[in-house]
């Protein structure tokens, strides 16, 4: 919703696919703040608590990352 009435929010995350990534990432995280740690065991394979939640706080935000670089890759 910020992307469509800012429309610098929009291009400094890349268009409109880059708002999208964004909101759905910053939306997933919020909504599911206390299930993170599940996220984060499913990577790391470890009961450590707050390892596994930090873990699956950043995953998503990597993930974003790596198809934010993908986006600005030019193929020859």
């Amino acid at each position: 919703m910020a992307a469509n009435f800012w429309p610098q929010i929009r291009t400094n995350v890349g268009g409109w696919s880059g708002a999208i990534l964004w909101g759905v990432a910053l939306g997933g995280m919020f909504g599911s703040v206390g299930h993170l740690n599940t996220l984060g065991k499913f990577v790391t394979r470890s009961n450590n608590h707050q390892l596994n939640s930090i873990v699956g706080l950043l995953l998503p935000f990597t993930i974003i990352a790596v198809l934010f670089i993908l986006m600005n890759v030019t193929i020859y």
